[in-house]
């Protein structure tokens, strides 16, 4: 069966534009950092964590390990009690995200942390991946980013209007014509327009 590529880019706009709706509302604020006397502080911590759906006291435990200082949540805010330059702290809450927060897979940040035994989960909302939280997580540069003619395995995580499967990767939804729901094709990449990718599963 042929696929008109083409077409299928133009039906996605709509879809588009409801997906950049929903990341806008996951999009975490960035903080709000001012400082008193010797200390340090974000005056929108909590706006923070509840953006990230995670308990304060764990980024409260997470930052005292790291910065190797005291640190206490006082209303709705961060009192770290040492002065501390805007990049360290965003350096360390983007450590953060990258290990409790985006999902392995797909770098959604819909995401929450499931205890099974002794083992902690990070359980991605957006693709159903499930991965043991790594205690340190290596970053590598552009792996988010998509190319034309080049192949990539995803999972088929929802079915379109037209019957095509849909597949996230990073900031990309990528629409793949004759694919079921929780497979894992090979796919080669053959058209993008922005945010919107048209793969071919590659047998």
């Amino acid at each position: 069966m042929e696929f008109d590529y083409n077409k299928l880019l133009k039906d996605a706009s709509g879809v588009l534009s409801s997906k950049n709706r929903t990341e806008d509302r996951l999009k975490v604020p960035e903080p709000e950092i001012i400082y008193e006397g010797k200390s340090t502080i974000i005056r929108n911590f909590i706006d923070i964590t509840e953006m990230l759906n995670r308990n304060p006291e764990d980024l409260v435990k997470y930052f005292t390990k790291e910065f190797g200082i005291g640190a206490s949540v006082a209303g709705r805010r961060l009192i770290i009690n040492r002065k501390l330059r805007e990049e360290e702290i965003r350096e360390k809450l983007n450590a953060y995200m990258a290990t409790y927060v985006l999902c392995y897979e797909c770098s959604s940040p819909d995401t929450t942390i499931e205890k099974v035994g002794r083992t902690y989960l990070l359980v991605c909302k957006a693709c159903g991946a499930e991965h043991p939280i790594k205690a340190s997580r290596e970053i590598k540069e552009n792996e988010d980013q998509l190319t034309e003619g080049k192949t990539y395995t995803v999972q088929i995580t929802e079915i379109g209007k037209s019957g095509e499967g849909h597949a996230f990767y990073g900031d990309f939804t990528i629409y793949v014509p004759g694919t079921k729901k929780g497979e894992r094709p090979k796919v080669l990449i053959k058209k993008i327009r922005k945010n919107i990718a048209i793969g071919e599963v590659v047998k």
